[in-house]
């Protein structure tokens, strides 16, 4: 999966990020455009976060970090509601490719 561009998140307050709960297990999600998450955050107003970007690897890996320590086990790469299918990557394998970058 290519994401070595800059990443797209939701966040809040410091350290509260966007966690979906679906199929029994807890995700995230990252947008490689800022449309596609300013879009999303359009549907879901009433979530109060924003969007902001995450260009280096440190950003992300903390970003990473910070989603483990929620207990999310994967992310959803540029989620849209109603879409059937859904791009996802575990969160160990994106730390991996993130630390080798």
């Amino acid at each position: 999966m290519e994401l070595s561009g800059t990443w797209y998140i939701l966040e809040g307050e410091p350290g509260e990020h966007l966690v979906l709960e679906a199929l029994g297990k807890r995700l995230s999600g990252i947008w490689t455009s800022e449309a596609l998450a300013q879009a999303f955050l359009e549907r879901h107003p009433h979530l109060g976060m924003r969007v902001s970007p995450l260009a280096s690897r440190a950003l992300k890996e903390a970003f990473l970090r910070a989603l483990g320590m929620l207990g999310v086990e994967g992310v959803l790469v540029d989620y849209e509601p109603g879409a059937h299918r859904a791009r996802m990557a575990g969160l160990e394998t994106l730390l991996q490719e993130v630390g080798h970058a």
